[in-house]
């Protein structure tokens, strides 16, 4: 969809950056909104599923479909709990987003896990999710990094 493909969040009403002030987010029960994952992925299909298991488990997800768009909306947002990026887009534009991330001092912190067929080596990369992968192998590298909130 080409909703999928724009560097803004997926699923309307999830993003928890364009809150209006003093409204809770979900339900009057949480002070806050869950992190927000950005997902780097060029394939459509696995893009959307991967956005609809992220979903499920709780999390705020923004979906771009390469590293130009990704580093676009990190411009334009609060840096997210995790950046999960397909290392193999067509124009291989992930590996120019990873140098960036590494030379910029607001990125240090944020956590990289690359999706990808091979054993990828970048200082920016904390962990490979190896394709192909299950749903539990999924959830669980996330959950190194950020826990949802319900």
């Amino acid at each position: 969809s080409a909703e999928a493909r724009a560097p803004l969040p997926v699923a309307p009403g999830r993003c928890s950056l364009s809150l209006p002030a003093g409204l809770p987010y979900a339900s009057g029960l949480m002070s806050r909104a869950p992190p927000t994952l950005l997902l780097v992925e060029d394939d459509s299909d696995l893009r959307d599923a991967l956005v609809e298991i992220l979903l499920a488990e709780g999390h705020t997800v923004a979906a771009t479909e390469n590293g130009d768009e990704a580093l676009a909306w990190l411009e334009a947002h609060p840096c997210p709990a995790l950046l999960l990026v397909d290392m193999w887009t067509p124009r291989k534009d992930s590996w120019r987003l990873l140098d960036t991330l590494r030379r910029e001092p607001r990125f240090a912190d944020l956590p990289v896990m690359a999706i990808s067929s091979g054993e990828e080596r970048h200082p920016a990369i904390r962990e490979v999710l190896a394709k192909p992968f299950d749903r539990e192998a999924l959830l669980a590298g996330v959950r190194r990094f950020v826990h949802p909130l319900h």
